[in-house]
């Protein structure tokens, strides 16, 4: 496991762009706002085949639900983590990251991101191997960073804020 310090910076892009991940995932829902399923998932089982252990399928689909309600109550967040993605930087990431990690909604978010993130990869390997498959060619920060490092960024934040599922 990398033991490099990871810095507010990148702690803050990584929630604030898997939170506001969420709202484009929650879209693709086959339920409806304010009438959310488990079964709603975008996710198609057979077509995710190889993409998580079966046995955290329901975790996945529970957490999955859990960040379409709060993108459904708090709508008003995709805007915001854009925002706060697009002017985070080195010199201003101390304060972005304590305005991120007061906004519950959108811990909850990153939260529920990153925790699915390492129930897809549990290692690095997984990681490397298969690739993220949600990195669309305009998120640049996933692009960057798509080799053994981004996925030791997510484990790290994942076990200092104790979100990391395996612990």
């Amino acid at each position: 496991m990398s033991q490099q310090i990871m810095s507010s910076e990148i702690k803050a892009k990584i929630i604030l762009d898997e939170a506001n991940l969420t709202f484009s995932e929650t879209a693709e829902r086959k339920d409806e706002p304010n009438d959310r399923k488990l079964d709603g998932s975008g996710w198609e089982e057979g077509k995710m085949d190889g993409e998580f252990d079966e046995a955290d399928y329901n975790r996945i689909l529970e957490l999955q639900l859990e960040a379409a309600k709060v993108c459904d109550t708090n709508p008003e967040l995709e805007q915001k983590t854009e925002e706060l993605f697009q002017k985070v930087n080195a010199d201003n990431a101390d304060e972005v990251l304590k305005e991120i990690l007061d906004d519950p909604d959108i811990k909850a978010l990153g939260r529920v991101a990153v925790t699915i993130f390492l129930l897809r990869f549990p290692s690095v390997q997984s990681f490397v191997n298969k690739g993220h498959p949600l990195v669309l060619a305009t998120d640049e920060y996933m692009l960057e960073n798509a080799d053994a490092q981004n996925w030791h960024d997510y484990k790290n934040l994942a076990q200092e804020m104790r979100w990391d599922p395996r612990d």
